[in-house]
């Protein structure tokens, strides 16, 4: 029976995790990484394998539980909203206030939306609306700027 080349094992695993820690940028497979180069030195240094996996395992966590603060401090913690959280804050014009139910109709980005005030009511055409939250098909809004006044076409005859 052939034994097990222990020494290319632990080379081997080492380097595939390194591989792996650097496409995900994570430093979750790193510490493993770094647990399987060391046992693989015990293990060219003549150390039994069970030398071998208590090294790799007490490396590993040791190393996992150093890394962990580093990881935080480097890792983003912004996330981008999707889907529809992403209109929440953003700005549109409303374009249509006549409708059968008690709301407008507001272009915000490229789409447009029912749109209802925060206390129920419909906003005015024209006004500049702000998205505070969607609700279904419909976005709840506040007004924060309203349209200017027509001029009076009489008043110029």
């Amino acid at each position: 029976m052939e034994t097990i080349p222990w020494f290319w094992v632990w080379v081997v695993l080492a380097a595939a995790l390194s591989v792996g820690e650097m496409l995900t940028t994570s430093f979750f497979m790193l510490p493993f990484a770094l647990g399987a180069a060391v046992a693989a030195l015990i293990e060219a240094f003549g150390g039994d394998l069970v030398w071998q996996w208590v090294v790799f395992t007490v490396v590993s966590v040791v190393a996992l539980i150093l890394f962990r603060p580093l990881a935080r401090r480097i890792t983003p913690t912004t996330t981008q909203k999707s889907g529809v959280d992403r209109l929440i804050g953003m700005s549109g014009k409303v374009i249509e206030g006549q409708s059968l139910a008690e709301e407008g109709r507001a272009r915000v980005s490229t789409e447009v939306w029912n749109v209802v005030t925060e206390d129920g009511g419909r906003p005015p055409v024209d006004s500049t609306i702000e998205v505070l939250a969607v609700e279904g098909a419909h976005l709840i809004v506040r007004v924060t700027e309203l349209p200017e006044a027509a001029p009076d076409e009489s008043a110029q005859c």
